[in-house]
């Protein structure tokens, strides 16, 4: 029986396919302790290492639902469509809200147990990665600087990182990141 790879190796092997899916749109999912699951599409974020750590950093406003459920959460995945793929579901999840309707339904997105953590996967995407959240950080808006503030900020709401700790990644679909 072969051995399965080490998450690092999915990490680093798929860091490319990530980066040019990030732009137009990757689902962030998450579950927390009061049982509240939600996703959300986001465009913004960071894949690196902090602490020794390989990392995800996910940027979320303190407006959005999510932000919500991410209070009261351990835990989230980032789940990553085949480049171009998924766009109606994306568009969906980025543009209603969970508070009002069940996105998972309505964009007819499947949900799957992850490997670590207990924020679920979205079946129908291509390459996952199980985040343990180790530090949050707000924005601060006095330091942003006044282009930024002006194009992306207008009413003042501003975004608080989510620093997650990749605990587990992997292809789930064979050949769709190649």
């Amino acid at each position: 029986m072969a051995m399965s790879k080490d998450y690092h190796e999915t990490y680093y092997e798929h860091g490319e396919d990530f980066l040019k899916q990030l732009p137009k749109g990757v689902f962030i999912t998450v579950k927390d302790n009061k049982g509240r699951v939600n996703t959300m599409t986001i465009a913004w974020g960071h894949i690196g290492v902090i602490w020794g750590k390989p990392c995800f950093i996910a940027y979320v406003r303190y407006s959005r639902f999510t932000y919500d459920v991410l209070l009261n959460a351990g835990d989230f995945t980032i789940n990553v469509p085949a480049y171009g793929t998924l766009k109606k579901e994306l568009t969906l999840a980025g543009t209603q809200s969970g508070r009002d309707i069940d996105k998972f339904k309505e964009a007819g997105l499947t949900l799957k147990d992850s490997h670590k953590v207990t924020s679920p996967i979205i079946n129908e995407c291509d390459l996952q990665y199980e985040c343990k959240i180790i530090y949050q950080q707000s924005q601060e808006p006095a330091l942003i600087q006044p282009s930024i503030k002006e194009r992306h900020y207008k009413t003042h709401d501003t975004h608080i990182m989510f620093f997650g700790e990749i605990v587990d990644s992997y292809t789930t679909k064979k050949g769709s990141h190649s």
